[in-house]
């Protein structure tokens, strides 16, 4: 009986400094008082099609509202964190995309309580392409006066394809003819709509201006 006893003592001892370990450890959590507190963390879209494009606004953060061990709430980091809309069943049209506890990307040890919002409705379309002219703009009394030929002449767009359908010209910012006297050639960007992406040309474009009466 003393042999069975001592027989691998010092696999036995370890064993049980692991039980009193994992017991002290599970007792200690269960000591701890829940808690609950409130994060903003980013909203993610993932696994979106090449060909699709989301037409609508979507917030850029969400609320939510996390459970669990004081220490654990009092480590957690929102920077860490994030809400995931996985967009990988996309399909063209409006729909509204539900948020729930598995979409929170966070500590396991903390409970999802509550999102906000918990829903958000987007709008997918088919992403479209075309070329369009570039439309000079002008500022001052005499922008009547003048005529202006824009090297490249043309822009390809990318966007939504209801968007894309719609825009039938990209402008340029505006170009002042304030204190100007004869040609003159300018340097302008340019002005796309907020859902409209100019592929070609990048940077700036040349506005060879001419003036209709020979002067300012």
């Amino acid at each position: 009986m003393r042999r069975l006893l001592f027989e691998n003592l010092a696999w036995k001892v370890l064993a049980l400094a692991l039980a009193f370990f994992l017991w002290f450890s599970l007792s200690g959590q269960r000591r701890q008082r829940i808690s609950e507190r409130g994060y903003v963390i980013p909203l993610t879209v993932v696994n979106l099609p090449r060909d699709m494009v989301i037409a609508s606004p979507l917030p850029d953060t969400v609320d939510v509202r996390l459970r669990g061990p004081f220490d654990a709430i009092r480590i957690a980091d929102p920077s860490k964190m994030e809400a995931v809309m996985d967009f990988a069943d996309a399909r063209p049209g409006d729909r509204i995309y539900k948020l729930g506890g598995d979409d929170i990307n966070g500590p396991e040890d903390l409970e999802v309580v509550s999102i906000a919002p918990s829903a958000v409705r987007v709008r997918i379309e088919r992403l479209a392409e075309k070329v369009v002219p570039i439309t000079p703009r002008f500022t001052g009394a005499n922008a009547a006066a003048v005529t202006a030929r824009v090297a490249p002449p043309t822009a390809r767009i990318t966007g939504p394809e209801s968007e894309v359908a719609r825009t039938q010209a990209v402008a340029t910012d505006p170009i002042s003819l304030s204190g100007r006297a004869g040609d003159f050639t300018a340097a302008a960007t340019l002005a796309a709509e907020t859902a409209i992406r100019v592929v070609e040309p990048k940077g700036v474009v040349s506005v060879h201006v001419h003036w209709k009466t020979g002067g300012a």
